[in-house]
């Protein structure tokens, strides 16, 4: 490394500029971007790297649905990182029962605040990449290792079902997906979700899974002669609240645990209530798995649910429909990727990094996918902490919302990891992780 930047926060100080980060997050947010509407931004996102002199190409994962890859070519021999990020967001703003603050879709600037539909998760991460791009650049220095930016479409956690079909829910981690299998890789990643500036080293997997019940419909007058599904329903709800306890305690994990989230429910003939009682009821549910859980005895597990409920009560007839299905991961503690970000955050905040609530690994990234492709990654990122100093991206009253002090602190720790990562050698960096790598040849 021909310089380093050194008094940290001092000289970072005055190379990253709180009111550049600021404006460009105020622009993110105010281009709409909800899951299979992402050019728009993705356009903004790569005109804003290319100032920088990156070299920028556009990968298009659908019509109108591209990825973002940015690069910063290194001097050579050193290890490449990608800072990735997802451009689309976790709501539309016109969802029925979003308290009012999370209906703000333009950016807002209160004071410290930067709130509006996004701004937590995850547009402020961009603004970070780039301010510490420029930080580096402005400081003379070189790196011997790549740095690859890139702004992905489809990672919320979406998937079509039913009468639910098109781009705009196709998410799930789609565009990295399709990101690696274009070949587009690295040694090593950063992924700046909204983890409150805490080293999140892995995260769970999870399943999007549609539950059945069926009965038989007559007339209301006639009601007691049929099967109703939504009665059904009831029992087989009550039997999951019961199972998320035990499913805990079967898949144990140092620091992660797993959860069980009944999202939804519909059923009958909403047009035509004398239809009663209902024939056909549907649950969708959000099950989250630590790392190396088969998805298959998870469905068994489920499976068998139904199949005591049909041995009590032989009218009772489920059935099961995963539509969506993510795989767990994690990094070791002791991996030299978590250990250079601790590092990073502890010389600019002067204590030590915290982890995670184990609950809190359930929070999707794309960190998985990357998994699966071999590239180490790690969560760590700005937004995450709301004005009452609580773990959330939402403010209430104001939605999604970011500290601008958090903004130019995570930026100043990206910049940090950046010079230590990418200025090693990077034969001798493969040679340092490969005891962590699952699969070794």
């Amino acid at each position: 490394m021909d310089k380093t930047i050194d008094n940290v926060p001092g000289k970072l100080d005055g190379l990253i500029r709180r009111d550049e980060l600021s404006k460009m997050l105020l622009e993110m947010v105010d281009i709409p971007s909800p899951t299979g509407s992402e050019e728009a931004l993705a356009r903004y996102v790569g005109g804003r790297f290319a100032e920088l002199g990156m070299a920028v190409k556009y990968q298009e994962m659908e019509p109108g649905r591209p990825n973002v890859v940015a690069t910063l070519k290194g001097t050579g021999g050193g290890p490449s990182l990608m800072f990735n990020g997802h451009l689309d967001t976790s709501t539309v703003g016109d969802e029925p029962g979003l308290l009012v603050g999370h209906r703000n879709r333009a950016g807002m600037l209160e004071g410290e605040w930067v709130y509006g539909n996004g701004a937590s998760n995850m547009k402020a991460a961009f603004p970070a990449y780039y301010g510490a791009i420029k930080a580096i650049q402005e400081a003379g220095i070189r790196l011997r290792g790549d740095i690859v930016v890139t702004a992905v479409a489809g990672e919320i956690e979406k998937a079509p079902i039913d009468q639910y079909q098109g781009c705009q829910f196709r998410g799930g981690g789609g565009g990295t997906r399709w990101l690696v299998m274009q070949g587009v890789t690295s040694d090593l990643s950063i992924i700046g979700e909204p983890t409150g500036l805490r080293v999140q080293p892995g995260n769970t997997g999870y399943l999007f899974v549609k539950l059945a019940t069926h009965g038989l419909t007559q007339h209301t007058w006639s009601k007691e002669q049929g099967i109703d599904a939504l009665a059904k329903m009831r029992t087989l709800m009550d039997r999951l609240e019961a199972w998320e306890p035990v499913y805990e305690q079967r898949h144990p994990h140092p620091f992660m645990k797993p959860r069980v989230g009944i999202s939804a429910i519909q059923g009958g003939f909403p047009y035509k209530p004398s239809l009663c009682p209902a024939p056909y009821c549907y649950l969708y549910i959000h099950v989250t798995m630590v790392p190396k859980t088969n998805i298959a005895s998870v469905k068994q597990e489920l499976q068998d649910i139904l199949d005591e409920l049909a041995k009590e009560d032989p009218e009772f007839k489920g059935d099961i429909e995963i539509y969506l299905a993510r795989n767990g991961y994690e990094l070791s503690l002791q991996h030299p990727l978590v250990r250079t970000a601790e590092e990073a955050h502890r010389r600019v905040f002067a204590r030590d990094s915290v982890f995670p609530e184990p609950y809190r690994y359930s929070v999707s990234s794309d960190g998985s996918t990357l998994d699966e492709y071999g590239i180490p990654a790690i969560t760590y990122g700005p937004g995450g902490i709301n004005r009452q100093g609580q773990y959330s991206m939402y403010d209430r009253g104001l939605g999604e919302i970011v500290s601008l002090t958090n903004l130019v602190d995570c930026t100043k720790v990206y910049a940090l990891a950046a010079l230590d990562l990418c200025a090693r050698d990077r034969a001798q960096w493969l040679a340092e992780t490969k005891p962590f790598q699952l699969f070794q040849a």
